[in-house]
């Protein structure tokens, strides 16, 4: 099958489809388990607003935690984007590593608005709140 000018085999298709599917699962934390009766109740953070690339004023606990839960959302980019952003040579998807963290903001917005087409970018971008829109491209801009 050929959409447009990239070549889209149905092997891709059900890869694609399995990353969005296990994409919930990735982005659980793995604390996130069944809680033991000895174990204290962690701490409630307060919402995240900033991206782990504008830590600002937080505790270390609290970017670290930030840091982990975006790179955990940003795992199901990993299957069309390559791990950490890094898409092989020869991809026609682009890497998001090292990119800047305004510019996957704009684009993940324009995905999520309908301002720009794609395939299945839009549906998505729909899929994440602003909030994580902007921690994940936190995540992606600090992937040097």
């Amino acid at each position: 099958m050929t959409l447009s000018r990239f070549p889209i085999s149905l092997r891709w298709m059900a890869g694609v489809a399995a990353g969005l599917c296990a994409a919930p699962l990735l982005a659980q934390s793995p604390a996130a388990g069944p809680a033991s009766a000895s174990a204290p109740a962690p701490a409630p953070s307060a919402p995240m607003t900033t991206g782990p690339a504008d830590a600002g004023k937080m505790s270390i606990e609290v970017q670290r935690a930030r840091t982990e839960q975006a790179r955990n959302q940003a795992a199901s980019c990993a299957v069309c984007h390559g791990p950490d952003g890094r898409a092989p040579a020869d991809s026609p998807v682009p890497g998001l590593a090292g990119r800047s963290q305004a510019e996957l903001v704009e684009l993940m917005l324009n995905f999520k608005n309908g301002r720009r087409p794609g395939t299945v970018m839009p549906q998505i971008a729909k899929g994440y709140s602003d909030t994580e829109i902007i921690a994940i491209s936190a995540w992606f801009a600090d992937q040097k």
